[in-house]
Parts: structure tokens; C-alpha cells; sequence
């Protein structure tokens, strides 16, 4: 127990509030997402992500032991609330750090609502350019990117927060894309725990 508890701390040193970094490419299609597999955690079976059902599909990267992802849970479970008929939310364990049960646990502790998946070999992650846990990639459903980075202004710096959130930055990206409006921040830089290879 001592041993978990040093090895948390340990990993909360390392890795908290590490800035993600720029993600501007050129290449804003990820249009073979859907060759890319995940486990998912309810079903312990191997699936296909899939863009089409939906107009749009929101990826939230999470760590279950990041003390930032903890903090967001309330946050996209209300996203996953307000916008389940317009967008698939999948939230994506990269690594094999993390077993099922683990994963489960998390779900399980902060009542996550919705489907959690682990990248094991992070091949997803790498290819959505993930580099950070919470960072979020919104596609529409022909893979085109219409924001990346943070889910809003909530975290600073390390260990710096703001006691109320200013920027809006994934819900307002959402909005703008329902109304086939110009999404007006398509991309801002992520605080969190560093993603790592493994």
C-alpha cells in the first residue's frame, strides 16, 4: 500500500500540469481513423473507432491516476450529458499501464457516463497527436479537426488553477461546429500529465 502510495506521488511529481504541445499541422483529415482498434472496457473486446453515426466525435485522453483528469470528470460528463445525440464522446486510456480493472475502478469512483477505451499500443494516440492527459481532439464525421488542446481555462500552470472557468474552450468549439458557424479557437495547448510510452 505504502508502495502505491510513493509510486502515485512519484508519478504526480513527473507528470503533473506538463504543457502538451503545439499540434498545428497541416494535415487537419484523419480519415483513417476507423482503421484504428480499441479495447473497450465494458464490453473487454477489441472495436473499431467509428466517426459516421454521429456529426461529431470528441476524444478525451485521461489518465485514472492524473489529478487533472480527476478534476475534469464532472465536467465531461456534462458534456457527455448535453451532447450525446450530437457527439461521441470516447475517452481513451492511452498505454498499457492500465488494466480493465483499473480503468473500471476510475469509472467506477468519479461516475463516469460515458465509454472509456484503452489504446494499448497508443497508436491512436500518436496518430491524434496526443501528447498530454486531459487533452482533447474534436473531429467531425469525415475526420476534418475542429479543435484541439485543453477543455477549457480551468488549469494554469502546475498547480496553478483559476476558481472559475473564463474559456469554454471544447463546448464552445461543439457550438459553433452544430451551427456550421467558424469555430473561433481551433486550438490552444493542454495542461496535464504527460503521456508516457508505455
Amino acid at each position: 500500500m505504502v508502495a502505491r502510495i510513493v509510486s502515485i506521488l512519484y508519478f504526480c511529481f513527473l507528470c503533473y500540469c506538463v504543457r502538451g504541445q503545439t499540434f498545428t499541422t497541416p494535415a487537419s483529415l484523419f480519415s483513417a481513423i476507423s482503421s484504428y482498434k480499441l479495447i473497450d472496457t465494458k464490453e473487454n473486446k477489441t472495436v473499431a473507432v467509428t466517426l459516421s453515426n454521429k456529426p461529431l466525435s470528441l476524444f478525451v485522453f485521461l489518465s485514472p491516476e492524473c489529478p487533472v483528469c480527476q478534476g475534469y470528470t464532472k465536467t465531461l460528463n456534462h458534456l457527455q450529458e448535453k451532447y450525446q445525440q450530437q457527439v461521441n464522446l470516447y475517452g481513451i486510456v492511452p498505454g498499457s499501464a492500465y488494466t480493465i480493472q483499473d480503468v473500471a475502478a476510475f469509472e467506477k469512483e468519479y461516475n463516469i457516463s460515458f465509454k472509456l477505451f484503452i489504446d494499448t499500443k497508443q497508436k491512436l494516440t500518436r496518430y491524434l497527436k496526443a501528447t498530454v492527459t486531459p487533452q482533447v481532439v474534436l473531429l467531425n464525421r469525415k475526420g476534418v479537426l475542429i479543435y484541439t488542446g485543453a477543455i477549457d481555462d480551468w488549469v494554469v500552470s502546475l498547480g496553478k488553477k483559476r476558481l472559475h472557468v473564463t474559456e469554454h474552450y471544447v463546448q464552445d468549439a461543439i457550438d459553433q461546429s452544430l451551427l456550421a458557424a467558424t469555430v473561433k479557437i481551433k486550438e490552444t495547448s493542454a495542461v496535464g500529465c504527460r503521456i508516457n510510452d508505455y
